[in-house]
């Protein structure tokens, strides 16, 4: 006799997690951590690496995920540390974040890639990639360079620091809609993925970026928000691979001279624009993102 997990009571269900269509989703660990991941697709197939940006999870990328693994490709979205599941680093820079990026994918038995990264994910890929140049086939970079505008990254900082919780997932969806303008819907039963319910019952952020910001243990006065792009031109003007540069359209963070100036640096890159997209283009325009980047594998042959 066969027992339908719906008719145990609840008590004896394990605790449910995200699975995005088509993919998996899972927990593992490298030099100690715990790393939440997603992934999509053959594992023998071309890999691609997806790195989001900070205070995202991998979930930023599960209209991609689908697309590529149809094509073949292994898709691997970890959350990076001190995000989503995955647990902190003690420092939290750019270098100490491409630093644990190498480990994960020989981790995964990924010796080459190409990678795909968001705001965050998009500088740490560049760092991974003039570090490893044996690892990185090719980098999608979305919504970011290594001039990025002060209103910008300032509205993004503000943000983080306004909300130290929410009473429910509606009232966070609620001041997310009201941040995230170019954004279709947002719905409230997937912030559990950005979310964490606390024993007071209010919902907090999973990333820890809020928490530091609150705390001022990071300190973004005047220009210091600027330390982490120290060095970044030369990072990416050191770049050998194939390098797309995606902008939203209605992007405040990084301007269209900024993505022509990106693109300028490294030897093989071209800029394109994802139409009706703010910084966060993934989720604001996916589809135009997901053809973007499939046509961009495809042209470099990857």
């Amino acid at each position: 006799m066969s027992i339908s997990p719906s008719s145990l009571p609840e008590p004896l269900l394990a605790p449910r997690h995200d699975v995005p269509a088509g993919g998996r989703t899972g927990f593992t660990r490298v030099d100690g951590r715990q790393i939440h991941f997603l992934c999509w697709g053959p594992v023998a197939g071309p890999a691609v690496v997806c790195l989001h940006g900070g205070g995202q999870t991998a979930y930023m990328f599960e209209e991609l995920g689908p697309v590529l693994a149809a094509s073949g490709h292994f898709v691997l979205a970890p959350d990076l540390p001190g995000h989503g599941d995955s647990d902190p680093l003690d420092d939290f820079g750019r270098r100490e974040l491409a630093a644990t990026i190498a480990p994960l994918c020989a981790h995964f038995g990924v010796e080459h890639a190409a990678f795909v990264g968001a705001s965050l994910g998009g500088m740490t890929s560049i760092t991974v990639a003039a570090a490893r140049p044996d690892l990185v086939a090719a980098i999608v970079l979305i919504d970011v360079g290594h001039r990025l505008e002060e209103e910008g990254v300032r509205r993004i900082i503000d943000f983080m620091q306004a909300y130290e919780s929410f009473a429910s997932l509606d009232e966070a969806a609620t001041e997310i809609s009201k941040y995230l303008p170019h954004r279709r819907q947002v719905r409230p039963e997937s912030l559990a993925r950005n979310l964490r319910q606390r024993p007071d019952g209010r919902w907090q952020w999973k990333h820890v970026l809020a928490g530091r910001l609150q705390s001022n243990e990071i300190d973004v006065g005047s220009d210091n928000w600027r330390t982490i792009l120290e060095g970044l031109d030369e990072e990416a003007a050191s770049l050998r691979c194939p390098v797309l540069v995606l902008r939203g359209s209605a992007s405040d963070v990084l301007s269209s001279e900024g993505a022509d100036e990106v693109a300028g640096l490294i030897p093989n890159a071209r800029v394109a624009v994802v139409a009706k997209a703010g910084h966060l283009a993934a989720g604001d325009n996916p589809e135009s993102t997901t053809d973007l980047i499939s046509s961009f594998f495809a042209e470099v042959g990857w």
